[in-house]
């Protein structure tokens, strides 16, 4: 009995681990052909830290046959892992159930991290992909021109790959990870940009308006105010990459380093608003220069970020913040209860985006996940701040008006009026730009189109030749298919342009791209004018024998057709080269154009008015 126990104990000792190794290989999956127009999918991550061993995309390629790195499952929407130096990897694995090719956006909300890599791998372990983003590079060299972090990458039918992020980041280490269908990403980033256009709008009005009240009132409050209100539109710019984007994009020091001088000089605004605006030279002292010594403090670490590094100020910043907003607050409430009336909004503002600066700098330490309310509770709780303060100075000034004679009462109505003018100003702005954001969005789609586009005979052209080529190219090659071109030139051309004129010569080309178009029956197959009287046709998927059926038909049906001159049906003939080939990894589609070139010139050779092949002496006409 005691022996049977020791056996069946001996059995569970290796069953356990190797199910719970089986469970650690058991990498969740994500279907891309299921998305309907976007989905989070941070949750199904895996991550590893680098903290005793460094791992290399050599590892993890590995690591898909041997399952030894120990994966830990994310569980939240948003991994966050606070101020952590160390590498991590992220791996998500992705499948595509349809019959077809599907491109999809790897979104990463969070713009201000340092590097990340990023490695598309198939079952087999082949990188088919790789792309690097981050602030460290420049807007215009990331895969994709955007504001946030975002990675583009196709998934061929049946096909399951391997994502691997590898991200280093000195700031707060989060990774927002959502995949979008691109006509999806689109149509919400317009939306988005909007919104933010509206809320920089928004602040940057508070700030100019209040300045312009300082030049006439001469209140130190105001002037500090107005570049409060500027400071906090540069730290959301920042924080949400559009000044990495557009405004110091090719200054890489600023892109990395722009957050540690922007929080600790709109802070350094923050105080010296706040002294000025609740009177503390005359109510409170010692606070008051003890409000001047901590933003002098702000200042030495706006002045010290070329000399300190950005993990260490970075820390150092986020710490500040919620310290500085709650002594607003209590301050404020002091002065309310002494008498001061302005005070109450004053608390009110600084406990709106306390609340909301809260979540945010909590969630960079690592205490709560990012959601959509620790991050976008930092965009309205700034303009509810910034309109509270707005009210604060205006019931200051009111209630200083009633001390005043009635040319300042005159003072007041007129800035309500201007108040006014600015919300309907504002709102009729923002109409403007969302109208000319879709008039702009149209003539894109215009321009992309003709750029397309062969201007006289309404097929493609050379460009788009050279483009669908090349992708058609890389299909086959990838699927080890057979792709198929012809290179078709009008028989005696010249001649014809020459004896009937140029407005003949025109409509002819006009005809002969009107009848090969129509005899092509696949929507794959496609058509382009390849220069003067010569057209290419590409045909996917396609052997020899059905290229030349294709151009078989191709050139009886110009043969038949005639153009129309001087009532006079002249007939024009083609002579076809014929070309198709299965890629090997070693070549590029030049070589199967010079085949089809070749074919073409032997077909001329050979009398005209035929399709050649090459290898073969075979002529079709």
């Amino acid at each position: 009995m005691g022996v049977s126990r020791f056996w069946w104990l001996a059995l569970l000792g290796v069953l356990l681990p190797a199910l719970a190794l089986g469970n650690q290989y058991n990498a969740r999956m994500v279907d891309v052909a299921e998305l309907s127009d976007r989905i989070t999918v941070s949750s199904s991550l895996d991550y590893v830290e680098q903290t005793q061993r460094v791992y290399t995309i050599e590892d993890l390629l590995a690591d898909q046959q041997a399952g030894d790195i120990p994966w830990i499952r994310s569980r939240a929407d948003s991994p966050g892992f606070g101020f952590d130096a160390n590498t991590f990897w992220f791996r998500l694995v992705v499948n595509n159930s349809s019959q077809t090719a599907l491109h999809r956006l790897l979104e990463i909300e969070n713009p201000v991290l340092d590097e990340v890599l990023f490695y598309q791998v198939d079952e087999d372990g082949y990188i088919i992909n790789v792309a690097q983003t981050g602030d460290r590079n420049p807007s215009a060299s990331r895969p994709f021109f955007h504001h946030n972090l975002v990675l583009p990458f196709s998934i061929t039918p049946g096909a399951t790959h391997y994502l691997y992020f590898r991200v280093t980041t000195a700031g707060s280490l989060e990774f927002p990870l959502e995949m979008w269908k691109p006509e999806a990403f689109q149509e919400r980033d317009q939306v988005k940009l909007l919104f933010f256009g509206a809320l920089f709008g928004i602040l940057v009005v508070m700030g100019v308006y209040n300045f312009f009240i300082y030049t006439l009132f001469r209140d130190e409050s105001m002037v500090y105010y107005a570049a409060f209100s500027i400071g906090l539109m540069l730290f959301l710019s920042t924080m949400h990459g559009f000044t990495a984007q557009f405004v110091w994009a090719e200054t890489s020091w600023l892109r990395e380093n722009a957050l540690v001088i922007v929080i600790p000089l709109t802070l350094f605004f923050s105080l010296m608003f706040s002294r000025h605006f609740l009177q503390l030279e005359r109510s409170y002292p010692r606070l008051n220069q003890m409000i001047i010594g901590l933003g002098s403090l702000c200042l030495l670490l706006a002045i010290a970020a070329p000399f300190i590094g950005y993990a260490v100020l970075i820390r150092l910043n986020a710490a500040m913040v919620i310290p500085i907003c709650m002594g607003g607050i209590m301050v404020g409430i002091s002065r309310w209860l002494s008498g001061y009336k302005p005070a109450r909004y004053f608390v009110i503002a600084w406990t709106a985006f306390l609340g909301a600066i809260t979540f945010y700098a909590l969630s960079k330490f690592g205490l709560f996940s990012r959601s959509g309310i620790s991050e976008y509770a930092v965009q309205l709780g700034a303009v509810a701040e910034a309109v509270l303060f707005a009210f604060a100075l205006a019931d200051r000034m009111n209630t200083q008006r009633k001390a005043f004679e009635k040319a300042q009462a005159r003072a007041f109505e007129l800035q309500k009026e201007a108040n006014e003018r600015l919300e309907a100003s504002v709102a009729e702005r923002t109409q403007e730009l969302q109208a000319a954001m879709e008039e702009l969005a149209n003539a894109n789609q215009r321009l992309q189109a003709l750029s397309t586009q062969d201007g006289l005979t309404g097929i493609r052209n050379r460009r788009y030749f050279d483009e669908k080529l090349e992708r058609e190219w890389h299909r086959s090659l990838r699927n080890q298919e057979s792709l198929a071109l012809l290179l078709i030139d009008i028989d005696f051309f010249k001649a014809f342009n020459d004896k009937h004129g140029h407005l003949a010569g025109d409509e002819c080309l006009k005809l002969v791209a009107q009848v090969i178009e129509r005899a092509l029956t696949r929507p794959s197959d496609s058509v382009a004018r390849y220069g003067g009287e010569e057209f290419a046709v590409i045909l996917p998927e396609t052997d020899i024998d059905g290229a030349v059926h294709v151009a078989e038909n191709i050139r009886r049906a110009v043969e038949e057709k005639g153009v129309e001159v001087d009532n006079e049906i002249l007939h024009v003939t083609v002579s076809i080269g014929a070309a198709a080939q299965t890629p090997l990894p070693h070549q590029e589609q030049q070589t199967l154009i010079a085949v089809a070139d070749q074919s073409l010139y032997l077909a001329k050779s050979a009398g005209r008015n035929r399709t050649q092949v090459p290898a073969s002496a075979a002529t079709f006409n």
